[in-house]
């Protein structure tokens, strides 16, 4: 890691704090692929991310062994990238060093090599290592609770099929819990906004993860 990446990111972050970001990088077939991710910083300002082992994201990482951090703070965008990517396209740029996809709205994004995989049964813990940043002056909008709370629905949404595929049926109920108190929030904070028309939309999702079935059409 240069002086230049690290010095940066002493000044932003600190570490060991769950920060929420979107990861990009490509899949088998050389198409962009972006997923919701979850990362923190180690005391060496390496990142650590911990997708699933059964995802498309864990499995491309690990392939390629590059990705790129993608930091947004806009709702809408942790929401087209978890159910509409179709919507994305004109948002797709291609990155400067790694040349690898990345999204043109970002704050600022984090190009990084993998250099170490520390193994787990369900939720390995990948390294990797900053080699480059861009990062854009702009003006961030006033932070509002509905922003947060939408972000946390979209998080916990994309865990329902796995906790009851592997019938993880008390953390279940305390997600459903979690998301119906983010649901009275946006609705009680943001009434008649588009926070309130994405939460529907993805309460519809939720509640086809709960009908779903594996091996059953």
């Amino acid at each position: 890691m240069s002086s230049r990446v690290k010095e940066f990111l002493k000044n932003l972050v600190e570490c060991y704090v769950n920060y929420e970001g979107i990861l990009s990088c490509f899949n088998l077939e050389n198409k962009p692929h972006f997923a919701s991710m979850g990362f923190m910083f180690n005391e060496n300002f390496e990142i650590i991310i911990r997708p699933f082992k059964n995802t498309e994201s864990y499995k491309y990482v690990t392939t390629n062994k590059k990705a790129i951090i993608n930091v947004v703070n806009e709702a809408k965008i942790f929401y087209l990238i978890t159910y509409e990517k179709n919507l994305i396209n004109d948002l797709v740029g291609i990155s400067e060093k790694l040349k690898l996809p990345f999204l043109k709205n970002t704050f600022f994004y984090i190009e990084c090599i993998l250099k170490d995989i520390l193994d787990d049964e369900i939720r390995p813990s990948l390294i990797l290592e900053p080699i480059n940043f861009f990062a854009k002056k702009t003006f961030v909008k006033p932070y509002t609770r509905a922003e947060f709370a939408l972000i946390e629905t979209l998080i916990h949404s994309t865990r329902i099929r796995i906790f009851k595929e592997e019938k993880m049926y008390s953390e279940l109920e305390n997600l459903l819990s979690l998301i119906e108190h983010y649901n009275k929030l946006i609705n009680r904070i943001a009434p008649k906004s588009h926070y309130v028309e994405i939460i529907n939309k993805i309460n519809k999702m939720i509640e086809e993860e709960l009908r779903y079935e594996k091996n059953k059409n």
